[in-house]
């Protein structure tokens, strides 16, 4: 229930959350692109090979791509300059541990993945292209990967014989349905054929790494070979926090109506506590510079205000308090290994559990249904401890309401403590 709540409310996320807040929004996106001052990617020991055969032993920039790298930084010492590699002057790039690339001219096809751009021919419009592909697995049979964005595209080669491509094809026919060439299966079913690996194996291959790899490891370990594989396994991690801290925030109420009420009374700034937990994985890619949260907090406002209504002062309160549900995305920054900056961007959902306006104002509680919001947030992490600093723009509690609106902005303090 409360997952089909949430998606409900991500839905009604629009554009003009966003340009009523953008200065914030620029703020966030211009420390993220600044991000890499600060990033834990470090020059890790390796070599690489030019075309005429020259190896150089040398210190090379690990940055755990996605996608499959066109060219890398590399230093002699460690102290040394930064010097860049290009694709066109290298036949190999290795860091033992790490990855190994190099560089072929294969059939490779380049045609679009997008849904409106498929095109209705089931084959592959492969074109000889020269790339650096990721050596996925060494053993019996090779195996290579090359990524980029969306698109993937693996090659296998046996000993002493050329690259060839797994045959895979995302197409489209007359009724926009969206097929797939599996022909890959196909050629592992006949192309490897040894004890154990039947069809029914094969069909479970799917064409991505994880799966690709344990398939030539069974096959070269059915042949009585051996493997080398030069990534280390990459996993997430899952981290359980406790926080606690304050709310700062301020309420605009706007009964719509002027003649003999207020419009446009403000209640606020007024301190809250807040605690909650937050549930984090990061992600195991891009040196774990990426997480996804989930972080249910307690928070509320309570703030009083006087406005004149026929020269008459009269008195008004408001009291929310709701289980926030922010869902986002983290950056990490990292500064040593034992302390990182973060930046964090979420969507916010409400779930009500008081709402009041009283006084010589009244608001009903069934009123109050709190809209989907954003939050911004920056903070400073310290081996287990953590203090963040988090802005959620005005969202309005009464959108049960066609006429007024309470316009809630708030801005959170909190210490934090990674449980695991």
């Amino acid at each position: 229930m409360v997952l089909r709540d949430i998606l409900i409310a991500l839905r009604k996320i629009n554009v003009n959350i966003f340009m009523k807040n953008y200065t914030s929004v620029l703020l966030i996106i211009f420390m993220m692109a600044t991000s890499g001052l600060f990033a834990q990617i470090k020059f890790e020991k390796g070599y690489f090979i030019t075309e005429n055969g020259q190896k150089t032993d040398c210190f090379i920039k690990n940055e755990d791509w996605i996608n499959t790298p066109s060219k890398f930084e590399y230093k002699l010492t460690q102290n040394g300059e930064t010097q860049i590699l290009r694709m066109p002057n290298l036949k190999t790039v290795v860091i033992e541990n790490a990855f190994k690339f190099e560089k072929y001219t294969v059939p490779y096809d380049n045609s679009d993945r997008a849904v409106a751009n498929l095109k209705f021919d089931r084959s592959p419009d492969y074109k000889d292209t020269t790339l650096m592909l990721n050596v996925l697995l060494e053993g019996k049979v090779n195996l290579y990967g090359y990524r980029d964005q969306d698109k993937r595209a693996y090659y296998y080669k046996k000993q002493d014989e050329t690259l060839e491509p797994l045959v895979y094809n995302v197409y489209t026919n007359e009724n926009r349905d969206i097929l797939y060439n599996n022909r890959y299966q196909q050629q592992l079913l006949t192309e490897f054929p040894c004890t154990g690996i039947t069809e029914k194996r094969v069909v479970r291959v799917d064409y991505k790494d994880g799966d690709l790899k344990s398939f030539f490891k069974d096959y070269s370990e059915c042949k009585g070979g051996t493997v080398v594989e030069f990534s280390k396994p990459k996993k997430g991690a899952l981290h359980l926090k406790a926080f606690a801290g304050a709310y700062s925030s301020k309420a605009v109420t706007d009964l719509g109506i002027s003649a003999f009420f207020a419009k446009g009374v403000e209640t606020g700034p007024s301190w809250s506590p807040t605690f909650g937990v937050e549930l984090e994985y990061v992600l195991p890619f891009n040196k774990n510079k990426w997480a996804v949260f989930i972080a249910p907090n307690y928070s509320s406002h309570e703030g009083e205000s006087e406005f004149l209504d026929l020269s008459v002062r009269r008195k008004y309160k408001v009291e929310y308090s709701a289980i926030q549900i922010p869902i986002g995305a983290r950056h990490y920054m990292f500064i040593n290994d034992m302390s990182k900056l973060f930046l964090s961007g979420a969507v916010v959902v409400d779930y009500l559990l008081n709402g009041e306006g009283s006084g010589n104002i009244t608001i009903e509680e069934d009123l109050f249904k709190t809209a989907v919001g954003v939050s911004f947030g920056l903070g400073y992490s310290y081996d287990k401890y953590s203090i963040e600093a988090r802005f959620i723009p005005s969202r309005d509690l009464l959108e049960n309401s066609s006429l007024s609106t309470i316009d809630l902005q708030q801005f959170s303090l909190t210490i934090g403590y990674t449980i695991f």
